[in-house]
């Protein structure tokens, strides 16, 4: 285990990551297989799935990948069973995958198709739902405690005129949290969220390549005066994820540099 980690000990514990194939989820990955996890890499990517794996191997752990549509409940449960099948347990579940539909662009509600709300709701909200699911009726059967994480956004707490449909389904994702924290507290089941704000990821580099101006204006009203990494994240989630959280449910942590309020508006 890494010093670094000391104090964050996931030793041994294994840890579902949806979307561990890039950015976020890849950050989150590996600090756990730092702090001493297992990971199973949950992404629909197998391509990037493998790079996951390679960094956790690389690591000293154990990873596989597993090809999951979170948003279908029959690839969930697969999931859950491939965890099962080559680890026998599962202790942590991080929810991370969402994000916009298509390349970010405000789409006025009066224009907004019902499809495209579905879409995004379906990947950023009903994913975070089955998973959920799944890990909580199996905890329950086993009688065994487990660790959630949800992975929400800043978008949840402001105006985000990018994308309102985004912002509603990761509103949503902060009172599921809230919820499934409270209701299944008594079997020692924590649910927590993290709401990121501006975080370096391929996505983010792809959409600001040419627009250097555009980022360093955005930097600027950043407190901590810059982008999040994705091993910023990857450090709360092991937090929330491990014991030194133990008395910590229901909640959402913002880790956003500080900023608290943002307008967002991308051409």
């Amino acid at each position: 285990m890494s010093e670094a980690n000391q104090l964050i000990n996931l030793q041994d514990k294994v840890a579902i990551v949806t979307g561990a194939g890039r950015g976020v989820g890849r950050g989150i990955s590996e600090v756990f297989a730092g702090a001493g996890a297992n990971i199973v890499v949950a992404e629909i990517n197998p391509e990037a799935a493998k790079e996951t794996v390679d960094i956790v191997t690389g690591l000293g752990r154990r990873a596989i990948p597993v090809q999951t549509d979170v948003t279908k409940e029959e690839s969930v449960n697969a999931m859950l069973k491939a965890t099962l099948d080559a680890f026998g347990k599962l202790d942590i579940l991080v929810n991370n995958v969402g994000g916009v539909i298509g390349k970010p662009r405000m789409i006025p509600i009066v224009e907004m198709a019902l499809n495209h709300w579905d879409d995004v709701i379906s990947l950023n909200l009903t994913s975070q739902f089955l998973c959920c699911k799944a890990c909580i009726k199996h905890w329950i059967e086993r009688k065994s405690k487990g660790a959630i994480v949800n992975i929400a956004s800043l978008a949840a707490m402001v105006p985000y005129e990018t994308s309102v449909a985004y912002g509603a389904a990761k509103a949503g994702v902060i009172n599921l949290t809230a919820t499934l924290g409270a209701v299944y507290g008594k079997q020692d089941i924590r649910v927590n969220c993290i709401a990121p704000g501006h975080v370096k990821t391929p996505i983010t580099d792809d959409l600001y390549r040419g627009r250097e101006e555009v980022r360093a204006a955005q930097d600027r009203i950043i407190p901590l005066s810059r982008y999040g990494n994705p091993d910023d994240i990857g450090k709360v989630a092991a937090f929330l994820a491990s014991d030194a959280s133990g008395y910590v449910t229901g909640q959402t942590l913002l880790v956003s540099g500080g900023m608290t309020y943002f307008l967002t508006k991308l051409p």
